[in-house]
């Protein structure tokens, strides 16, 4: 039987109760969403540091006494899995002979055989342990993948890292090279939330991997200072410290014909810039 114009006005607009029904429902569901989403012990927790099977059948623990315990959890067969990875391979390379120590970490439930070619794959290079029952995951209270768990030297939780398409290896190398002692809280401060750039382009992004090129920088990390610092000018073309750092990197290098053309950007863009100054009146003698 076909509703009459009133009864279907009735249907189509629930009752107050209705509505008050369903807006506790969405907040409720809302809220647990954002509560999954960041979900994780809090820093300083002891990290349980029990013996873990190894994908070639032995057992080892994760955690080594070192400054920086870097633990990967991911998931084979997924695109953001090889994403985080690949980005971690990148990373590793700067840490070369630190005191730091990497690990990828997959559960029990997942497929041996498809781990262990990801891995590969991704240029990772590091131990593959198999998480059983996913107790270290549970215990840590993580609820997504791939996230990296950093573990200090006392074998507390040091830092959480969940994987972002932008800027990763920036975030987690910051991180490590804080517990290094190689940066400080500010410089730490500064790759995690940039001070907003007001000359345009992807100014977040570009600040971070200015910082993080300053950090290596200053490390004598030069090959990866100069990476992260084109990275850098390549989200931001008018950020005149880039240049200028690019202008340093170069001159550390020895290559002075090509810093002088990135001093003189700075200084196109921000006359004031004390750096870009400075590396050019050093530059030119040298010439």
């Amino acid at each position: 039987m076909p509703h009459s114009p009133k009864t279907s006005l009735l249907i189509l607009i629930p009752s107050p109760v209705a509505r008050l029904i369903l807006l506790i429902a969405l907040v409720i569901s809302t809220t647990s969403f954002h509560l999954a989403s960041a979900s994780h012990a809090a820093i300083g927790t002891p990290v349980s540091n029990a013996e873990m099977p190894t994908l070639e059948g032995g057992k080892t623990v994760a955690l080594r006494k070192v400054e920086a315990n870097v633990l990967v959890f991911f998931r084979p067969n997924q695109e953001r899995s090889l994403g985080a990875l690949r980005e971690l391979a990148q990373c590793q390379s700067g840490f070369t002979g630190k005191s730091v120590h990497w690990v990828a970490i997959v559960s029990s439930s997942a497929p041996a055989e498809s781990a262990a070619t990801l891995l590969r794959d991704s240029g990772f290079v590091a131990p593959l342990l198999v998480d059983r029952e996913d107790a270290l995951y549970g215990s840590l209270g993580l609820a997504l993948h791939p996230v990296v768990v950093i573990v200090d030297r006392e074998q507390n939780l040091a830092a959480f890292e969940p994987f972002r398409a932008v800027d990763f290896c920036s975030i987690v190398g910051a991180r490590i090279r804080h517990l290094l002692g190689e940066i400080t809280d500010d410089q730490l401060n500064s790759v995690l939330a940039p001070a907003k750039s007001t000359q345009g382009g992807s100014d977040q992004v570009a600040k971070r991997y200015r910082a993080f090129a300053e950090a290596l920088f200053k490390d004598k990390n030069y090959d990866k200072a100069l990476e992260n610092v084109r990275k850098s000018l390549d989200k931001d073309s008018q950020l005149a410290p880039a240049h200028a750092l690019l202008g340093e990197i170069l001159s550390a290098q020895g290559n002075c014909t090509e810093a002088i053309p990135a001093y003189n950007q700075a200084l196109t863009i921000d006359a004031a810039n004390l750096s870009a100054k400075e590396g050019l009146s050093r530059c030119k003698p040298a010439q």
